[in-house]
């Protein structure tokens, strides 16, 4: 069950984190010591990078991916670049300069926002669109600044700079690679065009197949039907026996409160199109205790936005469902778990061999 070119992401909780997603009172704080322990405990596991999530409740993501380099050898920073919150040139400049600083430990997460209630916060006022081809150009012109060897003019329907001159340039050739997440159109669009790995949040097989079906004809059209990886945002949760998982996984929302719900559903005004997937996916496994099959479960969803699904069971069976997976043609696997320092050990201990 092996495959070489299959990697495996781990998850930075720069909110905070706990056992459960609902006992406020065991939720331990965000800090460094938190971050660094998770960040150690993925490393020692065998995961190859970390992603760092941006919203309103979490620490800054430049900043902590920073102070995690000096405190971790191998693992790699998956960080968010948000267009229209830093301008191009210096968030350019940034990229660069922390690729030269880390020696390549660096990796571009392409973010568009959840809505414009979330943008809007920091400025950006911009739709959905919008923000994609704000994101189109600002791709475009990183990547001429760090191509060009000479101060270059850039006119954009968006963005207009002179004489753009980055230095250093990228440690990594040509450039660091760019992750991106999405299924509407202008996601596909921009994302086909410009990502190394094109992530998509965890779902059934048969979605999944429909969903890379639909980049792979994108990317085809831009001339990158060989260029584009695909990978998976995941929850995970592996023990000794699928008995034990099937318990375990359930205690993550248990005693969700009305008000948990009822915030989760207030979220219906989001402009993100994954999520409003992720609420169908929801809906539809309701009925049958949020199992979506034997070892994929959709609970998470109910009571938080993003990616909601979990893989669930024994070392064997969370190994077969990644597999499928793979046999698909998913390579890279960015997942998370709760506690995350914990269960990312044993995702280490129990999964990570059948791939090595």
């Amino acid at each position: 069950m092996t495959n070489n070119a299959v990697e495996f992401g781990w998850f930075v909780p720069t909110y905070g984190d706990g056992a459960t997603l609902t006992d406020r009172e065991t939720m331990v704080p965000p800090s460094n010591e938190l971050f660094v322990n998770v960040a150690r405990a993925a490393e020692t596991a065998g995961f190859e990078y970390l992603l760092v999530p941006v919203a309103a409740p979490c620490w800054d993501a430049w900043i902590s991916t920073a102070m995690l380099v000096p405190q971790t050898t191998t693992i790699d920073m998956l960080v968010a670049a948000r267009p229209g919150v830093i301008a191009p040139t210096l968030m350019a400049k940034m990229i660069s300069t922390f690729d030269q600083m880390s020696g390549g430990r660096i990796r571009i997460n392409l973010i568009a926002g959840g809505g414009e209630r979330e943008s809007r916060a920091d400025g950006v006022y911009l739709d959905h669109d919008q923000r994609y081809a704000y994101m189109d150009e600002t791709v475009t012109l990183m990547k001429q600044c760090w191509r060009e060897t000479r101060p270059f003019d850039y006119q954009g329907e968006h963005l207009k700079v002179e004489n753009a001159d980055v230095r250093p340039k990228p440690f990594q050739d040509p450039h660091p690679p760019f992750y991106i997440g999405g299924i509407s159109p202008a996601a596909v669009d921009v994302g086909s065009r410009h990502a190394d790995v094109y992530l998509f949040w965890s779902n059934t097989f048969d979605q999944i197949a429909a969903d890379l079906e639909t980049v792979r004809t994108a990317a085809a059209k831009h001339g990158r039907a060989d260029d584009l990886r695909y990978g998976l945002r995941s929850h995970v949760l592996v023990r000794e026996t699928a008995e034990e998982a099937q318990a375990a996984v359930k205690g993550l929302i248990a005693g969700a409160s009305a008000q948990m719900s009822d915030r989760r559903r207030q979220s219906l005004g989001a402009q993100s199109h994954a999520d409003a997937r992720m609420r169908e996916v929801a809906t539809a496994a309701a009925e049958n205790d949020h199992w979506l099959s034997e070892t994929l479960w959709a609970g998470i969803t109910t009571i938080r936005h993003g990616a909601g699904v979990t893989i669930v069971g024994s070392a064997e069976q969370v190994a077969e469902t990644i597999q499928r997976y793979i046999d698909l043609g998913i390579t890279s696997f960015c997942l998370s778990g709760y506690p995350h320092d914990k269960e990312a050990t044993r995702f280490g201990d129990l999964v990570m061999p059948a791939f090595r």
